[in-house]
């Protein structure tokens, strides 16, 4: 906010800036979940790839979130809502294949 009160060209770099370093960050703390549910999922006999995809999805909507609101932040309310679109069917696209799976599991299951 300081610096977009003195140089409001500069202030769009900065928010881009710190909220790189903020996920940069918020990954590290990720690599130790990924840890822990790998061993839950050894522990309760599960298949890893759902954790696997499960990481991911938590990625792709916390980055595209972040990518939205620091394009609202720049005044960009129009592409704000296409990123978070275009987030929303990234995620889909990774999910698909488990639903894909889980329905097949439910019509064999019915006679």
């Amino acid at each position: 906010m300081v610096v977009r009160r003195w140089q409001p060209d500069m202030a769009g770099v900065v928010a881009v800036v710190a909220g790189g370093i903020l996920l940069l960050g918020a990954l590290e703390q990720l690599e130790g979940l990924h840890r822990l549910l790998d061993r839950l999922a050894a522990l309760g006999g599960l298949r890893t790839d759902y954790l696997q995809m499960l990481l991911k999805v938590l990625g792709m909507s916390y980055a595209s979130e972040l990518a939205a609101q620091t394009c609202e932040d720049l005044g960009e309310k129009s592409l704000a809502l296409k990123v978070e679109m275009a987030g929303k069917l990234c995620i889909f696209g990774v999910v698909a294949p488990m639903l894909l799976e889980l329905l097949e599991t439910i019509v064999g299951l019915v006679p």
